[in-house]
Parts: C-alpha cells; structure tokens; sequence
C-alpha cells in the first residue's frame, strides 16, 4: 500500500510544479502588461460655497456651521469677533446671532450643528473661554474649536 510513486487509484503520476511555474508566469506577464486608465480631468478641490459658477454671489449659501472668527487687534488691544463676517460688540448679541443661526439649522432638520471658535494664535484664552460660557448660558453644547492655519502659529 505504502509504496511510493503511483498509488491504486491514481496510476498516472503527474508532476504540477512545471504546471504552477506556468501559472506563476502568466501571472506576472499579464501584470506587467496590464495597462491602468488614467482618469483626465478629474481634480479634487473645496470650491467656496458663497459663489456661483460664474462668480456672482449665491443668493443664500448654506452654512453648515455657525463659526465664531475671534482677531486680536494690535492697536486698540481689544478681541475683534465676528460670526458669519458679521461683526459682533457685545457679549448679548453675540449670544443672540449664535442662538439665532443654529435655531435656523434645526428648523431645516440639522439638530447637530456646531458653533466652531476660529481664533487666531494672539488672541488671549481668556477670550475664547467667554465665547465658550455664552454657548453654554445658551444651551448651546455642541462647541467645537478651530484648528490653526498651516503656517500661522
């Protein structure tokens, strides 16, 4: 039974490795002469939001945030806030915009939509931590901060 070579029931011994090195070879062939299609004219870009295709201002962009721009000002020594390009004085009325915008996303159904603290490097903590109680006195949970410019620390 033991015998080595040919078995019983298989009396043709067939030897698969010149078989496998054919595969292997075929393999590699079709590989190197695969030719991949490139895709023309396809570029990924962030297109801005506030303009049509020809450059006229889109009647009402939708926003999907509420941002907070926080600039300190060198001359005056005074946090220069702005949310939406809206330039905003007091702590009240920057309440009352913020709460404002995020009512008019959960009126279109967005119920999580945050309020983002863009400030720039020189603006004092302390400043950003006043934004940040004025979400909160208006129940505003969802605040989210801002990740610096590539280049600007």
């Amino acid at each position: 039974m033991a015998h080595g070579g040919a078995s019983e029931d298989n009396p043709v011994h067939l030897n698969v490795a010149p078989m496998v090195d054919i595969i292997f070879c075929l393999c590699i062939f079709f590989m190197c002469s695969f030719q991949f299609k490139q895709l023309e004219g396809k570029m990924e870009s962030w297109l801005p939001k506030d303009k049509g295709v020809f450059g006229d201002p889109v009647p009402n962009p939708i926003l999907e945030e509420v941002r907070v721009f926080m600039k300190w000002d060198e001359t005056t020594g005074e946090t220069i806030r702005k949310v939406n390009a809206k330039q905003v004085g007091s702590n009240e009325e920057l309440g009352l915009i913020m709460l404002e915008g995020i009512n008019k996303f959960r009126t279109l159904g967005k119920l999580d939509t945050p309020v983002i603290v863009d400030a720039e490097p020189k603006v004092p903590w302390a400043k950003v931590i006043e934004v940040m109680d004025i979400c909160k006195l208006n129940k505003l949970d969802k605040v989210e901060l801002a990740a610096p410019m590539p280049g600007k620390q």
